[in-house]
């Protein structure tokens, strides 16, 4: 029977201590703690200063899952500036549209296809374009042209408008005199249809996804705002998760793809469908937006081309 001394002893407990910590080391950064912080829109239902929304949601799945960072509540602005920054290395987003000029970044498979924008309009401007609530859609082109010069449409800056509705809008922008506003609003779209809720405030109209109207009702039980489809919302842009285009980066986003695969999708749409509207042609399109992530069928209007 061999008989070790008290320094071999010693010697192969270091050895086995430090052959422990290696390991350990290895899977902390193959598996652990993501680099990033989280980014989520302080847009309800995605994310709020309550901490709840969608966005918590894929988030708190991400962290159970191994990937522990903090999680930031950003505007639609920052969140753009940032992630066009090649330089900014220091996010990952639990979910975000996939932008143009963004190669430094990596993106997961689509989590949720957003159904494309509506329009919330005041009293009078709601009576001349649904003709006393007969109409339930009509052209964006007839709410910016049905406004009085004095009063204008606001869209929230930072955040991207897709297809046929963004070219419109676009185009029009090149007009002398347009009534088209910009708001970096605190309070995502609430703080943009508060506005629009005050007679006084020269907004007639705000441009705004379906399922954040009945948030705003919720808020605001008495406003006098309506609702009403876009006859030019057809397009959608897919929400994904993304983070740097690094090792670390791509193991991450990786691992999303498998969560998402494994249920956190259809949670997330669960979610997504139930802030919508009670409105069945807004429901239905929600649906069919969502079965084209399945067989890959749908494009990117805001990167592909049709």
């Amino acid at each position: 029977m061999r008989v070790f001394s008290s320094i071999q002893i010693s010697k192969i407990i270091t050895s086995i201590l430090i052959y422990t910590f290696l390991i350990l080391s290895f899977s902390s950064k193959s598996y652990g703690e993501s680099p990033y912080s989280w980014y989520t829109f302080n847009i309800p239902p995605f994310g709020s200063v309550s901490e709840r929304g969608i966005g918590y949601v894929l988030a708190n799945a991400y962290i159970e899952a191994g990937l522990e960072n903090n999680i930031f509540l950003v505007n639609a602005a920052r969140w753009k500036n940032d992630m066009l920054d090649s330089q900014n290395t220091k996010f990952c987003s639990t979910g975000s549209w996939k932008l143009p000029g963004t190669s430094h970044r990596v993106y997961s498979d689509s989590i949720i296809n957003t159904v494309d924008y509506g329009v919330a309009v005041r009293p009078e401007l709601y009576k001349k374009l649904s003709d006393n609530g007969k109409k339930r859609i009509v052209s964006i082109l007839d709410v910016i042209k049905s406004a009085k010069p004095s009063r204008h449409m606001l869209i929230m800056n930072g955040r991207p408008v897709f297809g046929e509705m963004g070219k419109i809008i676009e185009g029009i922008k090149q007009e002398n005199g347009t009534n088209i506003r910009y708001m970096t609003a605190s309070e995502g779209p609430v703080s943009m249809l508060r506005l629009a809720n005050v007679s006084n405030r020269n907004v007639d109209s705000v441009l705004i996804f379906p399922e954040e109207f009945p948030i705003f009702e919720k808020t605001y039980p008495d406003h006098s705002l309506e609702y009403l489809m876009l006859s030019e919302g057809n397009s959608f842009a897919p929400i994904r998760a993304s983070c740097p285009d690094t090792k670390q980066g791509r193991m991450i986003i990786s691992k999303i793809n498998k969560l998402l695969n494994e249920g956190l999708r259809e949670k997330a749409f669960e979610l997504f469908l139930d802030a919508l509207p009670n409105i069945i042609e807004i429901r239905e399109q929600a649906r069919l937006n969502q079965n084209c992530i399945n067989d890959n069928a749908c494009k990117d209007p805001l990167v592909d081309s049709w």
